[in-house]
């Protein structure tokens, strides 16, 4: 039996380009017709009841069809299904578990990487620091070891006479 895209959908009660995207994206082979429209078997279509579940039952609302979908030729027992369709849910399983491990290993590895990288700008500012404070402590050095400067007592500024002011402006 070979049901149409638009067929499954409505069979899944999603619309016809979940399915569409869920091939694609697992990379579910499948035949195609003569114009190049995707051909689901039972086994096929068992694949993609298992993915509706696992992805959460896409929360789309299905379309409704133009016309009934096309009625089964053969009636292939649910269990007999399940059990042809097993192998290959376990190996997308596998799989998916495979590829969540690798994505954790690159997350830790970026995330080194970083750590790395902001331990070497820390190094590098904490060797800045430390010849900051030596030039700091040699100019310190270098001033103290001076000796005063000697005052010229033609630059030093005339001492204000207080009071005198006061007195003065009792006889004008």
């Amino acid at each position: 039996m070979e049901l149409k895209t638009s067929d499954v959908a409505a069979r899944l009660g999603v619309s016809p380009k979940t399915i569409q995207r869920w091939v694609r994206k697992y990379d579910i082979p499948l035949r195609k017709n003569e114009a190049g429209h995707y051909l689901f078997d039972e086994k096929t279509v068992a694949l993609l009841e298992r993915v509706k579940f696992e992805q959460g039952a896409a929360m789309e609302a299905p379309l409704t069809p133009k016309r009934p979908p096309t009625p089964l030729r053969n009636n292939i027992p649910i269990d007999a299904l399940h059990e042809s369709i097993e192998p290959e849910i376990t190996r997308v399983s596998s799989r998916l578990e495979q590829l969540e491990r690798q994505l954790e290993q690159k997350a830790d590895d970026v995330v080194s990487i970083q750590l790395l990288h902001h331990r070497q700008e820390m190094e590098e500012i904490v060797a800045r620091l430390a010849s900051l404070e030596q030039l700091v402590a040699r100019l310190e050095q270098q001033l103290n070891q001076q000796p005063p400067a000697p005052r010229d007592p033609s630059k030093q500024p005339k001492r204000k006479r207080r009071g005198w002011g006061r007195v003065m402006g009792l006889f004008a």
